[in-house]
């Protein structure tokens, strides 16, 4: 039986220990770091069809790999700028017809609020009075 402290020169080190998920941080590429940086909603659509963000979905991938998911990432490059433009189109044509309906069928309920409970309605209004319609 060998000792641990003394352990058989051909034997390999015993294996360190790894790091804990919140010691590695989080697993994000620097595009893609950059991508959640942008303020506003427009910001991020623009940068989301960026050909640097596409292809960084690639990173962390043995060389191979990452050179064959690269090349199927530029052949699909035309069509995910198309998705996230129809996207855009989809979150634009909402806010144009869906959120004003809702506004109006929920009408009465604010009018309820602000009739009822005008401290918290003047607080609700305040908090959101600086933000834009696309950043709530």
């Amino acid at each position: 039986m060998t000792s641990a402290h003394h352990p058989d020169p051909s034997e390999p080190a015993p294996p360190q220990r790894g790091l804990t998920r919140e010691e590695r941080g989080r697993d994000v590429s620097e595009a893609q770091a950059e991508a959640e940086a942008q303020r506003s909603k427009w910001q991020q659509f623009l940068h989301m069809m960026s050909p640097r963000l596409v292809w960084s979905m690639a990173e962390g991938y043995p060389v191979v790999l990452k050179q064959f998911i690269q090349f199927c990432l530029i052949l699909i490059y035309p069509a995910w700028v198309f998705a996230v433009l129809v996207g855009g189109l989809f979150q634009l044509a909402f806010y144009v017809t869906v959120y004003p309906l809702l506004w109006l069928l929920f009408w009465p309920v604010r009018a309820h609020q602000k009739k009822n409970n005008p401290v918290e309605y003047a607080a609700n209004r305040a908090k959101y009075a600086n933000k834009k319609w696309y950043e709530t």
